[in-house]
C-alpha cells in the first residue's frame, strides 16, 4: 500500500532535516509503524529527486546526507495542498454514500475527514483502520457477488 506513495513519504520525512538513506528508511519505518522501504527502492528514488533538484546531498565523511532544496520545499507545499483536494473528494464521496447509510455514522466520518484536512489527525494514524475497512468492504463486495451469481 505504501509503495505508491514512497516519493511523498520520503519528501515529508526530509522536511526540515538532513538524513542519510539508512536514517531515512529508519524514520519511515518509525512513522508508518509497519512498513520499511528497501534500499533498492530508496536509493533510485533519491537519485531521481537529485536529478529533479528536489533534494541535494552533503557529504560528511563516509555519509551522504540528503535534504530538501528550496524547490523541494515548494513541491512539498503543492503536495500538502493536493492532500486537501483528496480529503475534499473523500468528503464528497462520503456525502453521497451518506444518503444510503446511518446518519450518525456519516456525521462521524465527516468529522474524521475534516480533522484530517485541518491537520488534527495525521493520515498515518488511519493506516491500520483503513486496511481493516478495505478488507471488510472487499469481503462484503465478494459476498454480494457470490450471492448475485447464486441467484442468477
Amino acid at each position: 500500500m505504501m509503495r505508491g506513495y514512497l516519493r511523498l513519504i520520503v519528501m515529508k520525512t526530509f522536511a526540515g532535516r538532513k538524513l542519510s538513506g539508512y536514517d531515512l528508511i529508519k524514520q519511515i519505518e518509525k512513522h508508518t509503524g509497519t512498513w520499511k522501504p528497501s534500499f533498492g527502492s530508496i536509493y533510485p528514488l533519491l537519485d531521481k529527486l537529485l536529478k529533479e533538484n528536489l533534494v541535494d546531498v552533503e557529504v560528511q565523511g563516509r555519509k551522504k546526507l540528503y535534504f530538501l532544496t528550496k524547490e523541494g520545499k515548494k513541491h512539498l507545499g503543492i503536495i500538502d495542498k493536493s492532500k486537501n483536494t483528496l480529503v475534499d473528494k473523500l468528503i464528497a464521496t462520503w456525502n453521497a454514500f451518506g444518503k444510503i447509510t446511518d446518519r450518525r455514522e456519516m456525521n462521524f466520518m465527516l468529522e474524521v475527514f475534516n480533522s484530517l484536512k485541518k491537520g488534527q489527525l495525521p493520515f498515518k494514524e488511519l493506516n491500520p483502520e483503513l486496511n481493516e475497512f478495505r478488507a471488510t468492504i472487499f469481503e462484503l463486495y465478494s459476498t454480494g457477488k457470490d450471492r448475485s451469481r447464486a441467484g442468477s
